[in-house]
């Protein structure tokens, strides 16, 4: 025992008796006040949605692009002292392949410094993996994820809306079954009618064989 903390002796307690640091004890590293800032903190900074690439600057970019490359073609072949003319029969077949693969929608280009032409390539990145994951791009808005009262709206509208699915199964299996059912009583009453009819014409036939036979008796005594 020191200054009145620990034990009065050390017999029995499977200690040293001394008063020693818990090292097992783990500190908490963060309390769950401050767990609840953070997650208010992102809601209310919501990221802000990135801005749409421009079509007409992606257009225009591309459009450069293909001049650029004809004064580059018209400068190599001028250098190696071709007649103009031909020069110009080159680069006008350049020009037409370049602005046919403009109009197609093949033209890429070769380099990515223009932030629209980024920003497009994005788009078409997020729009594959929203494709792979299912995600609808209209239907989501940045930052729900930290909206706990939204994510259990959701989660009730998605219960109710499978409820609903439920229910409506069941009424169809109701009906389905009902349908069946009549259908099989309609069966069993056609299957006594076609059954009485045969009974029916069996005793026609038997009748009709017992007069016959009474006739021939009946001639036979008369002769």
């Amino acid at each position: 025992m020191y200054n009145n903390i620990g034990l009065m002796t050390p017999r029995g307690s499977g200690t040293s008796g001394y008063v020693q640091k818990n090292l097992a004890h783990i500190k908490p590293t963060r309390k769950q006040d401050e767990f609840l800032k953070e997650i208010k903190a992102m809601k209310e900074n919501v990221i802000q949605a990135r801005k749409k690439a421009n079509p007409e600057i992606i257009l225009h970019e591309m459009k450069r692009d293909i001049e650029l490359k004809k004064i580059t073609l018209q400068e190599e072949l001028e250098a190696r002292g071709m007649p103009e003319e031909e020069i110009q029969q080159r680069v006008q077949r350049l020009e037409d392949k370049l602005k046919d693969m403009l109009n197609k929608g093949e033209y890429q280009l070769d380099h990515v410094a223009d932030t629209h032409i980024k920003t497009q390539k994005k788009e078409e990145q997020e729009k594959k993996i929203g494709d792979a994951f299912g995600i609808d791009k209209e239907q989501f808005k940045p930052g729900t994820a930290f909206d706990f009262d939204a994510e259990e709206k959701t989660r009730l509208e998605r219960k109710v809306e499978r409820e609903m699915r439920k229910a409506e199964r069941l009424i169809q299996l109701k009906e389905q079954k009902k349908a069946e059912k009549k259908r099989l009583k309609e069966l069993a009453l056609q299957q006594q009618q076609i059954k009485g009819a045969q009974e029916a014409d069996v005793k026609k036939e038997e009748s009709r064989s017992r007069s016959r036979r009474k006739e021939k008796k009946s001639k036979k005594h008369k002769k």
